[in-house]
């Protein structure tokens, strides 16, 4: 991981997602766009929503809805953004329902890791922003969870896909 990306205060970009607040490292996030046009990827695991085509890059689209496993109401496709995040094999997004700011923030690292829970890895902590109570996401750790999902599921499914790649 990059003590880069982990650092516990400075600046952080905060998004929603349903009715959930979250926070990631402005230093992660290469740019927040309305969601672009996404081509489904076929026989797929549902963390993936499809490839875009943004910035002459193709990028990965990546719902946060499908990868937390909660199930509630988002935003209309039409008003949703993506963020792009950097990784170490070059950027991808995630599909998010509002970017609200870039804030200071004074995060509460989380010690607390279920082995058998990989989500609570990708946890770094807590923080307060405007009276929500924000989930902070480590951007590696993020990256490589989705990319672990994918890859289980293509392994089961006895495909030859191709990846997402954060390392």
């Amino acid at each position: 991981m990059t003590d880069t990306f982990l650092d516990n205060s400075g600046r952080f970009c905060v998004f929603r997602t349903g009715q959930d607040w979250y926070g990631i490292s402005a230093l992660a996030v290469r740019s927040v766009v309305p969601r672009p046009l996404i081509t489904p990827m076929p026989h797929s695991d549902p963390s993936l929503i499809g490839i875009c085509h943004l910035q002459n890059e193709f990028i990965p689209a990546v719902s946060l809805q499908a990868v937390t496993n909660i199930q509630y109401e988002t935003t209309a496709d039409s008003q949703q953004q993506m963020i792009i995040l950097l990784s170490h094999k070059g950027p991808w997004g995630l599909l998010i329902d509002e970017a609200a700011t870039l804030a200071e923030l004074e995060v509460s690292i989380s010690t607390l890791t279920d082995q058998n829970d990989p989500w609570s890895r990708v946890l770094m902590g807590s923080a307060s922003w405007q009276n929500n109570v924000l989930q902070v996401l480590d951007p590696v750790a993020i990256c490589q969870y989705t990319t672990r999902l994918l890859d289980m599921f293509w392994q089961t499914g006895q495909r030859n896909e191709p990846q997402l790649s954060c390392s």
